[in-house]
């Protein structure tokens, strides 16, 4: 009886592993979708933000010129690059028509991935942004509506909206064109464009695959180990 309950055990333990692993599997073909979607963005002509702009896809290439609003600046706080605890500094720049856009202008480094003196990062006032249309943050509650800057864990626009003056396009960019930065630690960085890559579905896959396997050949021979251990207490 106990052989029994352990093959019908293993058998379900096994057929989840191998659901999990199908369910792996779509989501790399999902994956490998997005990111060719995603290159054939990138691979579009240069869209002028100065011009009539309408919501644009991710990875869309963009330049826009205007002058940034250090006045009115955010913090993504909480962030690690190359190993050490940071913030990305959002600013935004303000186009012609009144129209703004928020501006990843770079990670710099922060002790606590919190504090940032500002106003040793500001830059000429005038600019031309280069950049890539990025991907939004969850849904997050909106921050203190009350002075600046704002310091959020992830970019949300319609949280962020009505604590500017002026219109904001529908998108956030992340500046490529950085300024080469000056020497030692408290300088901006830029953010890098997101790897278009596999990821770890592929690997993920295999490992319950492999679970599966291990389940099943492991029944199997706990079985026949208990088998013989019954045979032999039958003939003493």
């Amino acid at each position: 009886m106990r052989r029994y309950a352990l093959f019908i055990t293993s058998f379900a333990v096994a057929l989840l592993c191998v659901r999990l692993g199908f369910w792996q599997l779509s989501r790399l073909r999902e994956r490998r979708a997005l990111n060719t979607s995603l290159r054939a963005n990138l691979a579009l002509p240069q869209v002028d933000l100065n011009e009539l702009t309408p919501g644009l896809a991710q990875f869309r290439r963009v330049r826009g010129r205007g002058f940034f609003d250090y006045d009115h600046q955010i913090v993504v706080e909480a962030r690690s690059f190359d190993g050490v605890p940071s913030v990305i500094v959002v600013t935004p720049l303000r186009l012609t028509g009144g129209r703004g856009v928020l501006v990843e202008r770079g990670w710099v480094f922060s002790p606590d991935a919190m504090t940032v003196e500002l106003d040793s990062l500001r830059e000429a006032d005038s600019a031309t942004v280069d950049g890539v249309v990025i991907e939004q943050g969850p849904k997050i509650p909106p921050p203190n509506p009350d002075g600046w800057p704002k310091y959020v864990e992830w970019i949300d626009l319609p949280s962020l909206m009505p604590s500017f003056s002026y219109p904001l396009l529908p998108f956030v960019v992340r500046r490529t064109n950085v300024p080469p930065p000056r020497p030692g630690p408290r300088a901006l960085r830029a953010v890098p464009v997101p790897q278009l890559s596999d990821g770890p579905h592929l690997s993920y896959a295999i490992q319950w695959f492999a679970f599966a396997i291990i389940a099943v050949v492991g029944a199997s021979a706990l079985g026949r180990k208990m088998r013989q251990e019954g045979g032999e207490k039958g003939e003493e």
